[in-house]
């Protein structure tokens, strides 16, 4: 049999159709997975930012605890009387502490120990087992020696000291003796100021990381280091504390690319890693360096979440099915009808080529024949519904991405921004503000007896009045304010504008005075009042925390002096 012109061609183009649809097949296969790859390393990064996050925040939780704590009366009583008339009041105190570690499963262990006698813990209260267990007589030891007592002992009243994290080798720890542990202490002081004990409060590393986890991903993987990238955290607990033991196994030795966090280089780190320990299970992993801003002995911790790259790609795998079906029915469709219509099918399939060469997630497939009722029109339907798959996924990882982003942001229960956001405005305030010369404002707010309406009412009044708070804060300030929840019953107002003294004080007294509008729960009157910090550039300080600080302390200052009612960083 004689090949003439017309089968000759027609064989040529049936092979080259059947390699082009092959290279656009594998093209888009490949784009598909980087783009699942590049959007699991933006969801790891943003899950790990919340983590860092909802650490932030139980740290918060447990200095609030030791300020109650500190400056709770029994505490007081026990440090400057004597042992033989204290019983009542370490028994109330041990008391309080059952309560807070019944309501803490994270605690190990409370402890009030004293400045005097060689650091002798006065009342401690121990987890053993399913039981809490109050230590008394003897078995108290002397702890003066410990950092987290001598170094406590220095700070001002109502600050936070935080210890390295360790294994726990002290003795009698009961259920923390063995265990990856951290103790946050605060000083307990006199009516002079002067430190006369610590309540040490030690942390359960291991059980509150795991609480943290828990509705990740099962296929998240979560490392922790300290300032030197010794691994506090990992998957495999061998890796662990190995300095504890005379070695040092290292989160730089592990994942090369985390070396610029360890050296200070870098905040964040995205990467791919597919050798050394990793070369068996590929993973996609994000690391985070965050710097301890409390008194401490760990200057920094590293943070990352991990993910075996083939649980990536697994998405991708109905996608690279789809576009195999494609390019075999159209290499074979494409053979057939050239052998039979060579000059009649050669325009279409290289417009179709063309086409499909051009495609990207942004732009259309055009001109495809999706109107032609034949075997070219099905393959035109065919491209465009892989397309239509494509674009969905993309649109649907895009979406996922901004809902993130916006919880990120903003307080999911008054819709106000939230610390985050509202550290990023005043960045930004601070930087106009130093270009302009202009001053700024920042309000430090904090509701008076909010735990008295949650007692009497329920959590569900207390929701109510922080979305009440939030909304008449937000009625009574201007649109180019920034008011933001930090959290718990804290608000904080940015006035960016220039602003006199004179008028500060009456938009102060203007939101106080709004809490006196009547508000109710469930036909139940509710009173609500707040103390007020003011902090100005750059009189109380030219940084964000300054700023933040000294109008943190101003709004103390009125809470302790008389409340429901406003004071400045400087007395004016």
């Amino acid at each position: 049999m004689r090949w003439g012109l017309a089968a000759r061609f027609g064989s040529v183009l049936a092979l080259v159709s059947l390699l082009t649809t092959g290279m656009t097949g594998l093209y888009a296969y490949q784009i598909s997975r980087d783009l699942l790859v590049q959007a699991a390393k933006d969801e790891l990064m943003n899950a790990t930012q919340a983590v860092a996050r909802r650490i932030q925040e139980i740290r918060l939780d447990i200095s609030r605890d030791l300020l109650l704590l500190a400056r709770h009366p029994a505490s007081q009583a026990l440090l400057l009387q004597p042992p033989s008339q204290t019983a009542r009041h370490a028994d109330e105190l041990a008391t309080l502490f059952k309560l807070l570690m019944t309501a803490n499963p994270g605690f190990f262990q409370l402890r009030l120990i004293s400045a005097a006698d060689y650091g002798l813990e006065r009342v401690r209260v121990d987890r053993h087992n399913d039981q809490l267990l109050m230590v008394q007589g003897d078995e108290l030891q002397e702890k003066s020696h410990y950092p987290y007592v001598s170094d406590t002992l220095k700070l001002p009243a109502d600050s936070t000291y935080l210890s390295r994290i360790v294994i726990n080798h002290e003795r009698g720890a009961h259920a923390g003796l063995g265990q990856p542990t951290a103790q946050l202490a605060s000083p307990v002081v006199n009516a002079q100021g002067q430190a006369i004990g610590v309540i040490v409060i030690n942390i359960d590393l291991k059980g509150n990381f795991a609480r943290l986890t828990a509705d990740l991903p099962a296929e998240f993987q979560l490392f922790l280091a300290n300032q030197q990238g010794d691994f506090l955290i990992h998957p495999d607990s061998s890796k662990t504390f190995g300095f504890d033991a005379g070695r040092r196994v290292l989160m730089q030795d592990e994942f090369p690319a985390t070396q610029a966090l360890v050296e200070g280089r870098a905040t964040q780190v995205l990467l791919e890693t597919n050798d050394g320990a990793h070369a068996d299970v590929p993973m996609v992993a994000a690391f985070i360096s965050s710097q301890v801003k409390i008194a401490n002995s760990e200057a920094a911790l590293h943070l990352g979440l991990a993910q075996p790259r083939s649980s990536v790609l697994k998405r991708s795998e109905a996608l690279g099915q789809t576009i195999l079906q494609i390019a075999g029915a159209l290499g074979l469709l494409g053979f057939a009808l050239a052998l039979l219509l060579a000059r009649w099918i050669t325009r279409p399939i290289n417009s179709m080529s063309t086409a499909v060469a051009r495609f990207s997630t942004e732009q259309p497939i055009v001109s495809l024949p999706v109107n032609r009722q034949d075997e070219i029109g099905q393959l035109a339907r065919s491209f465009d519904q892989m397309q239509q798959q494509i674009r969905q996924q993309f649109t649907e990882l895009q979406a996922n991405r901004q809902e993130l982003e916006h919880l990120a942001r903003m307080d999911a229960l008054t819709g106000l921004p939230n610390r985050r956001l509202f550290m990023e405005r005043l960045d930004n305030a601070l930087e106009r503000a130093q270009r302009t010369h202009n001053p700024l404002a920042v309000m430090f707010i904090d509701m008076d007896h909010f735990k008295a309406i949650n007692d009497r009412w329920g959590h569900d009044a207390g929701d109510a009045a922080l979305q009440w708070v939030a909304n008449q804060l937000l009625a009574n300030t201007r649109k180019t304010d920034t008011v933001a929840r930090l959290g718990g019953d804290e608000f904080v107002v940015l006035l960016d504008s220039p602003v006199a003294i004179d008028q500060l004080a009456t938009i102060a007294q203007k939101l106080i005075d709004s809490m006196r509008e009547p508000w109710f729960f469930e036909g139940h009157l509710c009173s609500i009042e707040l103390s007020m910090g003011i902090s100005l550039y750059p009189q109380d300080g030219d940084t964000v925390d300054a700023l933040l600080s000294s109008a943190d302390s101003a709004m103390y200052r009125v809470k302790s002096a008389s409340r429901n009612d406003f004071g400045f960083a400087l007395q004016r």
